[in-house]
């Protein structure tokens, strides 16, 4: 059943929610690609300054929300998706999708026609699903101090699709919003 979140930049009252969903994707998803060693290896010396992190670097950092609890975020440098998570809690609801699509317009409008990302192997299904494709395979370091295997993967960004002239809207415009029901 798809879900319908709000979306937003983070701010300083999420860092301990962002934290905790974040460690539990990791420890909950990441075993269905890395030993429990390696996982916890992964999640360990978390903390919850994900906004001071991002301020610092230049990150954007976009959390969703529903019914008011944090239940996903993306992280974004320039055209690279630093991290994309989502509470296994509400996992194939189409939250993980949205964010990325989200991050994809955002590099768009920065004039990026690619995207990036580091993935760990757990997630490597997914980002091909949203249009990646691999380019190879790395070890990363791992907090903890472990290396890990995992895929550097790249995505074209299509152009943005430009505006109808003046704002107007095009004729297959009109007929959906007829068909739909809407004012035209």
């Amino acid at each position: 059943m798809p879900a319908h979140p709000n979306f937003r930049p983070i701010a300083d009252a999420d860092g301990v929610a962002i934290l905790r969903l974040h460690r539990r994707a990791i420890l909950l998803d990441g075993v269905r690609a890395y030993s429990p060693a390696m996982v916890h290896s992964w999640a360990d010396g978390m903390n919850a300054d994900y906004q001071g992190r991002s301020a610092e670097c230049g990150s954007l950092i976009e959390v969703a929300e529903l019914h008011g609890a944090v239940v996903g975020f993306s992280d974004v440098l320039g055209d690279e998706i630093q991290g994309l998570f989502v509470d296994p809690g509400f996992s194939r609801r189409g939250i993980a999708r949205r964010l990325a699509e989200r991050a994809f317009a955002r590099m768009r409008a920065a004039g990026h026609e690619r995207a990036r990302v580091t993935a760990a192997l757990s997630g490597v299904g997914f980002y091909e699903a949203v249009g990646f494709r691999p380019v190879r395979g790395v070890r990363h370091p791992t907090r903890g101090g472990m290396v890990v295997p995992v895929l550097e993967m790249v995505r074209e960004l299509e152009p943005a699709a430009p505006e109808p002239p003046g704002g107007q809207a095009g004729p297959l415009t009109l007929l959906a919003l007829r068909s739909a029901g809407g004012a035209a």
